[in-house]
């Protein structure tokens, strides 16, 4: 397990510094110190929110199929891993859902070896249930590419803001503005703010028009109807 992280590690540090989310500008402080970066020995890499020192939310389908997961630090020595050994998978989802388009809760907690540093604290999460009206102004922030397809450009914790456009299933928010903007490859897991609390967790996004890409509408799983879940799950992570 280790030479697969430190593998996915090494790939990590060509990454040439650059900004992500579509159309976004560089996250502040206060979000960089609730939101990390989590990459597999897939290959693939996503964002997470901090739920506590040593347990993050993010996306269900960011932490399947199997394989060995870690969350990256940036420090001054340069990236550091810490594993994950433990995932929760919300037992609504489907990972079909993607293809049938019938929306399921896209959550996961995963818990890690050893706690964040110091500088990371839980973020907030909503409580509110009812579901959002049409043009609510939400934040969007993740560590993805800036352009799909560009690989190089992930690993920069950017954020944008983005309106809702409609909700589907009673699970799901879908955000878009124009010009393109929105989350892409990598911003999976990453949160959608709203007043400063995490009121959803980022799942896809399409292209212009619905095609398959960036830049057009992004979904995300509504944390407020999943917080009972997500609240016994920290519990049982925590213990």
């Amino acid at each position: 397990m280790r030479a697969l992280l430190f593998s996915a590690l090494a790939a990590l540090t060509l990454i040439s510094p650059a900004f992500a989310i579509v159309g976004g500008r560089p996250a502040d402080a206060d979000l960089k110190a609730e939101t990390a970066m989590i990459v597999s020995t897939r290959g693939a890499s996503c964002t997470g929110v901090v739920l506590a020192p040593n347990v993050l939310l993010t996306a269900a389908h960011c932490v399947q199929p199997a394989a060995d997961y870690a969350v990256v630090v940036f420090e001054p020595a340069g990236p550091r891993l810490i594993p994950v050994s433990r995932i929760a998978v919300h037992p609504g989802f489907d990972p079909a859902s993607f293809d049938t388009r019938r929306p399921t809760p896209d959550l996961a907690v995963v818990k890690l070896s050893a706690a964040l540093p110091a500088d990371f604290r839980p973020a907030t999460l909503t409580g509110e249930i009812a579901l959002p009206a049409r043009r609510t102004a939400f934040t969007l922030a993740g560590f993805g590419v800036v352009k799909d397809g560009d690989g190089k450009s992930a690993g920069t914790l950017r954020m944008v803001d983005l309106p809702s456009i409609g909700t589907t299933g009673g699970i799901m928010v879908r955000l878009s503005e124009g010009p393109a903007a929105g989350g892409c490859t990598g911003d999976s897991g990453g949160p959608v703010l709203l007043g400063g609390a995490v009121a959803g967790i980022i799942g896809w996004s399409t292209a212009a028009g619905g095609a398959r890409g960036c830049g057009g509408v992004t979904g995300a799983t509504l944390v407020g109807p999943q917080r009972p879940w997500i609240d016994a799950t920290l519990r049982a992570m925590t213990k």
